[in-house]
């Protein structure tokens, strides 16, 4: 397991080294303007002299932290309520249509709606992500517990489980592959609605830095921020993955 895991990771990494030498090709060669589409290196040094300015920790951790509490309640609640939805006939047909509707909106949709609720704070952004995670993470996990074999419920209470290790013991372990995707598209889309919201809305984040670049054509900049935000979601995605592995191996739906 450990060798192809290396072998995935070496795959990765030279594709990456690919497009990095690509993008620093056309760069250098004046294929595209540099001012219209600067080299890998120009974006890097953009990066730099954000950070040693101090300007990009500070912003940074502003969509850091507005991301993890939006995503961590969001996913956490809707997780939750998809299993005790789908786990009543009841409960299920009453809920799952609005969660259905809800699934549907797109997360930037609540941004001038909640501006009028809620204002121009701190709560903005997190209500937003909050959104973003919660109704598609009920779709999901609902979906996928209804979707399951009704005689795996039906042994498991032959065997004498309450609702507690129904739920958390047999049905969690069953949608973990289903919860486990839902978690990683969400987690991109979170860091997608907190950059949009504060782009239009807020005076920090990652957002602001992009929006305040491109009024000054700083293209360099807005690359360098793009290039952070997708490297900070691709680094939830292998923690994500890690999570799952370690979860299956405790369960014994993978060999140690």
């Amino acid at each position: 397991m450990q060798s192809v895991f290396d072998k995935y990771i070496k795959i990765e990494l030279i594709s990456l080294a690919a497009i990095f030498i690509l993008w620093e090709l056309i760069g250098e060669l004046k294929i595209v303007p540099s001012y219209l589409f600067p080299s890998f290196s120009e974006t890097l040094s953009a990066l730099y002299s954000l950070a040693v300015s101090g300007r990009l920790g500070l912003n940074y951790f502003a969509t850091l932290v507005r991301v993890l509490v939006g995503f961590g309640l969001g996913s956490s609640l809707g997780i939750l309520t998809g299993l005790a939805i789908a786990y009543h006939e009841r409960s299920y047909r009453a809920f799952f249509p609005v969660v259905a509707l809800a699934y549907a909106v797109p997360a930037v949709a609540w941004i001038p709606l909640f501006i009028i609720w809620i204002g121009l704070n701190e709560v903005l952004p997190i209500a937003v992500i909050f959104m973003c995670s919660f109704s598609p993470l009920v779709y999901v996990v609902s979906a996928s517990v209804r979707g399951l074999n009704p005689s795996i419920i039906n042994v498991a209470r032959t065997l004498g489980c309450g609702d507690f290790d129904l739920t958390f013991r047999v049905l969690l372990p069953q949608i973990l592959p289903s919860v486990m995707s839902g978690l990683k598209v969400e987690m991109g889309m979170a860091w997608r609605s907190c950059f949009v919201t504060e782009m239009v809305a807020l005076s920090s984040g990652l957002g602001l830095l992009a929006i305040e670049a491109q009024t000054i054509l700083r293209v360099d900049i807005i690359l360098a921020v793009v290039l952070l935000l997708a490297a900070s979601n691709y680094a939830f995605q292998v923690l994500f993955e890690k999570i799952e592995v370690k979860i299956l191996r405790k369960w014994g739906y993978l060999n140690a």
